[in-house]
């Protein structure tokens, strides 16, 4: 299975939208794969929608420790991630965005496309188009 199918670039962004029923781990091992093309990419930001996963439960602290060890080593310091996941997915604290930030990464997580697009486009003084 190629798990980066769903992977494009615009520009200096990358976009990974992948769909498939996985476990939480899996779904991990899939974005960080996504984020390490980025890098190699040499880009300077990468969306991940994580809505198409399915097959895992709320995740409990533990996995949003391993998420946010995960991401800081996958990203970097220098790639921006910005993730959409579904809502009730997301920590109403962030918890794991402040665990990867605290790694070094540089992210953010939102339920929605469009919030994600207007805060990488802050602050990456542009915008890509939406492929």
């Amino acid at each position: 299975m190629n798990t980066l199918a769903n992977f494009e670039q615009v520009g200096k962004r990358g976009f990974y939208r992948p769909t498939s029923t996985v476990t939480f781990e899996r779904a991990l091992d899939m974005v960080a794969e996504a984020m390490l093309l980025a890098r190699s990419l040499g880009l300077s930001d990468l969306l991940v929608n994580t809505t198409g996963f399915v097959g895992f439960a709320v995740p409990n602290i533990f996995a949003r420790h391993t998420l946010a060890v995960k991401w800081a080593q996958s990203a970097g310091s220098a790639l921006i991630v910005a993730i959409v996941a579904r809502p009730e997915l997301i920590d109403p604290e962030k918890i794991g965005v402040l665990m990867a930030q605290n790694r070094g990464a540089t992210g953010d997580v939102f339920p929605t496309e469009v919030a994600a697009l207007a805060w990488l486009d802050a602050r990456s003084g542009g915008s890509a188009a939406i492929p």
